[in-house]
């Protein structure tokens, strides 16, 4: 698949917003957690915000409470959200719905598959999660925050992935829902597109100038088709 004038042989997921539809169960969980604690619930907006900076729940708490909870309190805070996270989000987290068909597509393609995470969480882990949905065998290599120095929008867990992938940063292509995504491309050497899922993300995404901004993952479907059909493919 060509982009840019390269020759794309991988595609690098971020898995929160661009794979998954996480974004209300966190919100919900956070509330809920926070609420043991006679906190009052925080606007949408504003957690949806916090997690697109790429922030870890500590992160998040801290920034928000700073002023109100002492660093053991926040602790508890985070504990319980993410406890309560880990016993629901295999019912209710599951992959945007087009998602098996592109990794279908970009298999028949040629195109290998990374996915490379903000979360902190371990490879085992996101691994059992892709293989509850049924998607595992299509993943090359998985990378999480747990196994490298830096988080997004440093390029760590793009560069170790595309290292897996045995395919140089600049023939990976990396697609992600939010700014860090897309700076944590750009500084790997790759190419970035982004999924504008909210109203007010197009714009700030745009800012970033990835390669390519898209409204959904459908839209990403569509786009494969067409490099499908120049490329000569038959599907």
């Amino acid at each position: 698949m060509m982009m840019r004038g390269r020759e794309i042989a991988a595609v690098i997921f971020d898995i929160d917003g661009t794979l998954v539809d996480s974004f209300e169960t966190l919100c919900s969980v956070f509330n809920q957690g926070i609420s043991k604690y006679h906190l009052a619930p925080i606007p949408k907006q504003i957690l949806m915000g916090c997690f697109k900076k790429n922030l870890n729940l500590f992160e998040i708490l801290t920034e928000i409470y700073s002023t109100s909870l002492n660093e053991s309190l926040i602790e508890l805070c985070r504990q319980e959200i993410l406890e309560t996270y880990l016993r629901i989000e295999k019912e209710e987290v599951k992959p945007f719905p087009e998602v098996h068909a592109i990794f279908e597509k970009l298999q028949e393609m040629g195109i290998k598959i990374g996915i490379a995470t903000g979360r902190t969480s371990s490879p085992e882990r996101e691994w059992d999660r892709f293989k509850s949905y049924g998607l595992d065998h299509f993943i090359d290599a998985l990378v999480t925050s747990q196994e490298v120095a830096k988080r997004k929008p440093a390029p760590d867990a793009i560069l170790e992935c595309s290292r897996r992938l045995k395919v140089p940063p600049a023939g990976c292509l990396v697609i992600g829902d939010t700014e860090s995504d897309v700076i944590a491309a750009r500084q790997a050497g790759s190419l970035a597109v982004a999924v504008a899922l909210g109203d007010g993300d197009w714009d700030s995404l745009a800012k970033e100038n990835p390669a390519l901004i898209l409204r959904g993952m459908r839209e990403f479907s569509l786009f494969l088709d067409v490099q499908d059909r120049r490329q000569g493919g038959t599907s």
